[in-house]
């Protein structure tokens, strides 16, 4: 087990430099959000500042930028969707950032499923500090172990979604999702959600401060690193779960329902 792990490790970190242009591209794309979005806000907060947005008072010359920021994000997400989906085809060259529509649908839906369940693990997270800095343990555990409970149902509502061309309202479909995660298996759940907390944890951020004097060689150079970094790491996460999700498959003899053509393409 440990070592084919290791082995779909050193394949996703490969994955990304197979196509330099393809990752020079992605990188051009996430430098961009991070620049139009300098208060790096979270997607939760995002979706709040994009609404209040809407309201006229609130209207302001920064609404364009946030407006920006926001489509370039689904953009990102939509690109990160279709790593996966490509790979568990058994695709082995990263995919080319095309059919740009598609893509951003597909970011604006998984964006919405995304907050949707961060705002109950936003909650459920900030009980659980509560509870624990007031010395109730055993409440603080309940809370993070509730909290880890949905963003285990969040992996298995967005791979239910890859089972049924992308459709939205499958991220919620309760019945199907648990039905799913149980023919895969509780172990190999587990590592699916594993590689997924891999893929939020190793996620680099491409902005870098700057400092009012101007850039410094020190600020160059880590602006060239984080340029690279940032679409290595979400490539090379997106393409860990992928090959995660392709060796269960294989070893449950089991085929996605949906073919090709039919989504992502």
């Amino acid at each position: 087990m440990l070592d084919l792990f290791k082995n779909e490790l050193k394949d996703a970190i490969r994955y990304p430099f197979i196509d330099w242009k393809n990752l020079i591209i992605i990188g051009t794309l996430m430098f961009a959000i991070t620049i139009s979005n300098k208060a790096n806000l979270s997607k939760i907060d995002l979706a709040i500042s994009i609404l209040e947005s809407l309201i006229p008072n609130y209207f302001n010359s920064n609404t364009i930028i946030l407006i920006i920021s926001v489509i370039l994000l689904f953009l990102e997400m939509g690109y990160g969707s279709k790593i996966v989906y490509k790979g568990l085809l058994g695709e082995n060259k990263p995919p080319k950032l095309n059919k740009i529509k598609k893509l951003v649908w597909e970011g604006f839906k998984k964006y919405c499923i995304v907050v949707i369940y961060g705002i109950v693990m936003t909650l459920l997270l900030k009980h659980a500090k509560s509870y624990f800095l007031a010395d109730d343990i055993p409440l603080a555990i309940v809370f993070f172990i509730l909290f880890n409970f949905v963003y285990l149902v969040l992996v298995g509502a967005l791979l239910n979604r890859y089972e049924s061309k992308g459709k939205f309202i499958k991220a919620f479909h309760y019945k199907e999702i648990f039905g799913l995660m149980k023919d895969i298996g509780a172990k190999d759940v587990f590592t699916i959600f594993i590689c997924a907390v891999i893929g939020q944890i190793f996620v680099v951020s491409g902005f870098v401060d700057i400092t009012e004097g101007g850039l410094t060689l020190f600020e160059i150079g880590i602006s060239i690193l984080t340029f690279f970094l940032a679409p290595i790491s979400l490539i090379s996460t997106k393409r860990l779960i992928s090959l995660n999700l392709r060796r269960v498959y294989a070893e449950k003899d089991k085929k996605l329902k949906s073919s090709e053509k039919e989504y992502l393409e």
